[in-house]
């Protein structure tokens, strides 16, 4: 046999010999695995699930089901990831009108996400044509929104006290993060000359501090608790020169920048700070960074009794914290107090007063009057007071709901070229 014939011979054994490529198992397969008697086989399941990610979630929802205790016990587990990972994907739209008026195609955006729309007459009654299939939140918004014709977005209250506010979009440059939606509002500049360095040339007497300032919007189901200052990782003007803060030469960035800016940190807006490294450059040829912040990223209504006269004694679990209904006291005309006890708030990240509501049978919503709390150095309690609304009749109290919260904290990515500078 030549050589070329015993080289085609072992490929033809080869090709004959290779088994194919085997199929990964499917996500229903996984999730029958995870009662296998066999605990390698389990615990492969288990993370090839968590690497299906949000794909998998409803199934494993599903699996809470499951009459198998281990099946059940292991998708316990992976629900929390998996839904912090689903809350960070922006919602999509879709939508194909021609000629139709903004307030047709807002009830339509409206019934897609469950978000609420507002802008004037004049402005609702404006024609568009427009195709979006599967597009993300704030891109659809983007496409919809032109530079005088501006629809504001409701942003959610943190409780049903509070004041639902509007962020009407931009069109200034803005980065799109998922859910996040990143602006940028104004650029400043602060000068300064230290006249008690005049005397000694070799000092540096002026001082140019800038400041960007963005404006942070979420998609509405989401609800920030807090925006923090933004770490800027590159900072670089047109002619190439770091705009970093400095401390000390060698341009080393400040850890925890604490001079005042523009507008400050709030649940809005987020200060980029920098020095200007010299008067030619025009323009921030990049920057780019992260936006920490902390939200209420999942909501998720909770009965905690359905019989709230009868509840004194009631235990029950809002995340890690276990809390219990220590008085019920009815006063008649509708108002009631409840006295819950609660984990003494080392922050005001719990806002256990914000959380609780009253409802009848039929959903209706007693108006809250008013918290108190008490302690005796051991224990923490507050008090909820709830009375009739004004003007609309309800039944009498009977369900105490809890607005369970899931807090996330996440750095916001952002990137902006070639920004005028002031």
């Amino acid at each position: 046999m030549s050589p070329r014939d015993l080289a085609a011979a072992i490929l033809i054994v080869s090709f004959v010999g290779a088994s194919p490529a085997q199929e990964p198992p499917s996500i229903d397969k996984l999730i029958e695995q995870l009662g296998s008697k066999s605990f390698p086989v389990r615990e492969r399941a288990t993370k090839a699930l968590r690497e299906r990610g949000v794909a998998a979630l409803p199934a494993v929802r599903k699996a809470l089901e499951s009459k198998d205790e281990e099946v059940r016990k292991r998708a316990e587990g992976l629900i929390p990831a998996m839904e912090i990972d689903d809350a960070l994907m922006p919602k999509r739209v879709s939508l194909k009108v021609v000629d139709a008026n903004l307030s047709t195609i807002y009830a339509d955006l409206q019934k897609q996400t469950g978000y609420t729309f507002s802008g004037v007459g004049k402005v609702m009654a404006s024609k568009r044509t427009i195709d979006l299939k599967d597009t993300p939140f704030w891109e659809a918004m983007e496409k919809l929104t032109t530079a005088d014709e501006k629809i504001a977005v409701a942003m959610p209250p943190i409780n049903s006290r509070s004041v639902r506010r509007e962020a009407p979009l931009s069109l200034a440059p803005a980065n799109n993060r998922g859910p996040f939606r990143v602006e940028a509002a104004w650029f400043h500049e602060d000068r300064d000359i230290d006249l008690s360095k005049i005397a000694n040339p070799a000092e540096k007497q002026r001082d140019s501090r800038l400041t960007l300032s963005l404006t942070v919007l979420a998609e509405p189901r989401i609800t920030f608790l807090k925006i923090g200052a933004a770490k800027v990782e590159e900072a670089v003007d047109s002619d190439g020169k770091s705009l970093l803060e400095v401390d000390q030469p060698g341009n080393q960035p400040i850890s925890a920048p604490g001079r005042s800016t523009f507008r400050g940190e709030s649940l809005t807006y987020s200060d980029v700070r920098l020095q200007r490294a010299g008067e030619s450059a025009k323009s921030l040829k990049l920057v780019r960074g992260t936006i920490p912040v902390k939200m209420i990223l999942i909501r998720k209504p909770y009965v905690v009794t359905n019989k709230i006269l009868q509840s004194v004694g009631t235990k029950f679990v809002a995340g890690t914290d276990g809390l219990e209904i220590t008085r019920v006291t009815n006063q008649g005309g509708g108002s009631v107090e409840v006295e819950i006890s609660v984990p003494r708030q080392q922050n005001s990240d719990e806002r256990w007063y914000d959380r609780f509501e009253l409802e009848d049978d039929a959903g209706n919503r007693f108006q809250s009057q008013g918290s108190g709390s008490r302690s005796d150095g051991r224990g923490y309690w507050i008090s909820k007071y709830f009375g009739s609304p004004f003007n609309k009749k309800v039944g009498p109290p009977t369900k105490l709901i809890l607005d369970q919260w899931i807090i996330h904290e996440f750095n916001i990515p952002f990137e902006f070229r070639d920004l005028p500078m002031p």
